[in-house]
């Protein structure tokens, strides 16, 4: 207490608000690292979150798996896998084959290939192919392929040859034979 006595009123003033200052100082500082801990904590509880739907959702996975396995002997491709393995959508427009075992039976040609080709219920085959290209290139190719493969299935004119869009003696320039 002989030191307080000591001491002029500015230094005890100056003392004294250098420890409110200490204390205002400290207190932010654990406000500070407060606030930083509950946003580790949001963080991580969104983290816990995600990693719960994922253990689930493999849960189900698995679940289900087990039954694809005992109905087919192959397992279930994961969400994953089908978005990875996946292509674009665009309209096929190509030149298509009809494929029964190793042969091509017969030869088209459309805008929509996938629709087209599944309007051939009439015709046997168990594979088919399609080259894409152009609408305006249609024809030519799809001449091309019935001229060189004579697809079963594709008509018959009388003197024997394919039918095509474009006969064999235009497409390779001879228009006049």
């Amino acid at each position: 207490m002989n030191w307080m006595k000591l001491r002029t009123p500015e230094q005890r003033k100056a003392s004294a608000a250098k420890s409110v200052a200490t204390r205002k100082k400290n207190t932010a500082e654990r406000k500070a690292i407060e606030l930083a801990n509950m946003e580790m904590r949001d963080v991580l509880l969104c983290e816990i979150k995600k990693l719960k739907d994922k253990l689930a959702s493999l849960e189900r996975h698995d679940l289900v798996n087990k039954k694809s396995l005992s109905l087919s002997s192959k397992a279930m491709l994961t969400e994953e896998d089908i978005v990875n393995g996946s292509a674009p959508w665009t309209l096929s427009t190509g030149v298509y084959f009809l494929i029964d075992d190793d042969k091509v039976v017969y030869v088209g040609q459309s805008v929509n290939v996938y629709a087209r080709i599944a309007s051939h219920h009439d015709k046997t085959f168990n594979k088919f192919a399609f080259i894409p290209c152009e609408p305006k290139v249609l024809d030519g190719l799809e001449s091309l392929y019935i001229h060189v493969f004579r697809p079963p299935l594709n008509g018959d004119h009388i003197h024997g040859a394919k039918h095509a869009p474009i006969s064999l003696n235009k497409l390779m320039g001879k228009i006049n034979a």
